[in-house]
């Protein structure tokens, strides 16, 4: 049997929950009988019945003799919620076809044990690749316990950011900046450097119509040299700063609601970015979107803590030496030494370009 159209189905509901889910993975299942699908359910935030719970549950004694299709194995261990593996098995499905293993550590595989030590036929691997990474931020997070951290910029098609005065809006047209708003939508936290904090004064908040996730603001400042009133603090937000921060400024924050990360700090201040990817995870992060500015997408990427770029651009050239470079890193490196891409993929967003690829094997 082609399970692969199946499979791009429970991919599809699985979807559906972008943005949701927080750290969990994001799950859609289908119950096959006969050949027809019988139900089908998605695992829509976290507390919720699991995926596969909801599937069965809708198709009760229907699922007797059946088939579950999944993206991701049943869990097999006490969470929020019960294992799901004994479910599935009460529940008298004859076969379970997966996408992938979970990688979760209390899982890898012990879901599928207990179903085939139960009798249940067990098919797995069934579009591996687009299960991976539709769950990239999922892997990275339980694997590592660091966030999936996306780099997103925009310029111009010669890679300026700005002008030599500093203005940059708007450098790509409406369509792009929508869709940026999709993309925040779909992350636990945007982060921006105190540069680009103090210069826009972003609210970093998705802009869409009707009801969107909204992500939780990230500035990192070593100094804290963002004012208490800035737009980012309106809603629950995050400031990460360096252990050369003020005091005082630290007091202010704290009493607005904002949760300070304080990491080590080198000798200009600056915060230490792997430490604060390590707190991030600490506190259940597994999706990051940086947008920037130029020195902070230097440093993530000298420090090989990007895992994924989206960057816009737009059909206008600056042609001046002095505008804004999209990157400011500080390694100096050779043509050979370029950090490759992989699976690069271009498309048009109105006038302009977007480029998305990752920057490691997924």
């Amino acid at each position: 049997m082609d399970y692969e159209p199946l499979m791009k189905r429970a991919l599809y509901l699985a979807r559906k929950a972008e943005g949701g889910t927080e750290h969990y993975p994001m799950v859609g299942a289908l119950v096959v009988k006969s050949g027809r699908i019988v139900s089908e359910g998605y695992f829509e935030k976290p507390g919720e019945p699991h995926a596969e719970v909801k599937a069965l549950q809708k198709a009760g004694s229907r699922s007797r003799g059946s088939t579950l299709v999944l993206n991701l194995e049943p869990c097999s261990h006490w969470g929020r919620t019960p294992p799901c593996a004994e479910l599935v098995i009460r529940s008298g499905v004859k076969k379970v076809v997966a996408g992938m293993r979970d990688p979760n550590p209390l899982v890898s595989g012990r879901g599928f044990r207990k179903l085939k030590a139960s009798g249940i036929e067990v098919v797995s691997g069934i579009l591996e690749p687009e299960c991976r990474v539709l769950n990239r931020h999922f892997v990275k997070y339980i694997t590592t316990g660091k966030p999936w951290l996306i780099l997103k910029l925009a310029a111009t098609a010669d890679g300026r950011i700005a002008d030599r005065s500093g203005t940059s809006k708007w450098i790509t047209g409406e369509p792009a900046r929508k869709y940026v708003h999709r993309l925040r939508s779909k992350v636990q936290v945007v982060m921006v450097g105190a540069g680009t904090s103090l210069k826009d004064d972003p609210s970093l908040t998705a802009r869409l119509q009707g009801k969107a996730h909204q992500p939780m603001p990230l500035i990192v400042d070593g100094f804290l040299r963002t004012p208490v009133v800035a737009r980012a603090f309106q809603s629950p937000a995050l400031i990460a700063c360096s252990s050369k921060a003020g005091a005082r400024k630290k007091i202010e924050l704290a009493r607005l609601g904002v949760r300070i990360i304080e990491t080590r700090s080198d000798q200009n201040g600056r915060v230490n970015l792997k430490e604060l990817m390590t707190r991030l995870g600490k506190i259940r992060i597994a999706s990051v979107l940086c947008e920037g500015g130029a020195e902070l997408a230097g440093s993530l990427l000298d420090q090989g803590l990007v895992d994924e770029i989206a960057f816009f651009y737009a059909p206008k050239i600056l042609a001046d030496e002095e505008s804004r470079a999209m990157i400011a890193g500080k390694i100096p490196r050779r043509l050979d030494q370029a950090l490759p891409l992989y699976q690069p993929e271009l498309r048009r967003i109105g006038n302009d370009f977007l480029l998305t690829a990752f920057l490691h094997e997924v």
